[in-house]
């Protein structure tokens, strides 16, 4: 009777555990079936859920400037959202958005998003949408860099007095040129200085300093400050011209040359023992 009662029970467990390894593999199965499967966003490459993704590329404290294309322009409302937070930016030409850095320059079938004065925060992906049936998508990847500038020559550069002096201040990674480019020499501002020698040239890629006749007081530090881009300096030295060497003058009486000394000792010695050699008449006289 006992051995019995231990297989009944035996058998018991056994069952329970066949029952609760079916329930445990139903719950996994009905948790996979709730799992939805979406596509992972993709920044930086071609596709973003089977939309192309545009790739901005703004520096810092410029224009960016994100394309919509509409193929119907009657179509729908056009807005747009900032990804990173779902923030509605723009819906038809009103920005929705309090930061008024935001902007829908319209232009036909381009609604394109305007940023001004963009930022590193800037960067990222946004989503432009228009209300159609079904709705479409399209994407643009903001990136921001950062410009600066360059001297070529620097940091030193060396110059003769009276000569003519030429600086040229480059924009390097800039996507826009700038409003202006300010100089200054010693940190004083020389664009508008009153010395007619001294010219200032604004150019596409930056700026030209030209000096004519250089002069002592033109040397020191020069900064060229672009209005987006970070700065660069050089330190101009400006050499004195040399006085003519001392052959051009006649010479310098005070340091003869060896073959001056050697003369004047030999004519010396001759005058000192010319009186102790005897003539020719006294010897042979007639």
């Amino acid at each position: 009777m006992r051995i019995a009662l231990i297989l009944v029970s035996l058998v018991f467990e056994i069952h329970l555990y066949f029952i609760e390894t079916q329930a445990k593999q139903h719950e996994t199965n009905d948790d996979n079936a709730l799992i939805p499967v979406e596509n992972e966003e993709k920044i930086g490459e071609e596709t973003l859920g089977g939309d192309s993704v545009r790739e901005v590329v703004a520096q810092k404290g410029g224009t960016a400037t994100l394309p919509c294309k509409v193929t119907d322009p009657v179509g729908g409302i056009v807005s747009w959202l900032r990804r990173r937070d779902r923030q509605l930016l723009t819906v038809g030409t009103t920005t929705h958005s309090v930061d008024n850095r935001f902007m829908i320059r319209s232009l036909s079938s381009d609604w394109a998003l305007v940023i001004r004065r963009v930022t590193f925060e800037d960067a990222g992906l946004y989503e432009c949408q228009i209300a159609t049936y079904p709705i479409q998508q399209q994407f643009a990847n903001l990136k921001i860099i950062e410009a600066y500038s360059i001297i070529p020559g620097g940091p030193d550069l060396h110059v003769k007095q009276g000569s003519s002096l030429r600086l040229e201040c480059q924009l390097m990674a800039a996507t826009e040129p700038p409003n202006f480019v300010f100089w200054y020499q010693q940190g004083r501002m020389i664009n508008y200085d009153a010395d007619p020698q001294v010219q200032v040239e604004l150019t596409k890629n930056g700026s030209i300093l030209k000096v004519e006749k250089t002069k002592l007081s033109h040397g020191g530090n020069y900064t060229c400050a672009p209005s987006n881009a970070k700065s660069s300096s050089v330190i101009i030295h400006v050499i004195e011209e040399e006085e003519k060497p001392a052959a051009m003058h006649g010479g310098d009486r005070r340091n003869p040359s060896p073959a001056i000394l050697a003369s004047n000792f030999l004519a010396s010695f001759l005058a000192a023992v010319s009186w102790r050699i005897p003539s020719f008449s006294s010897l042979y006289p007639t």
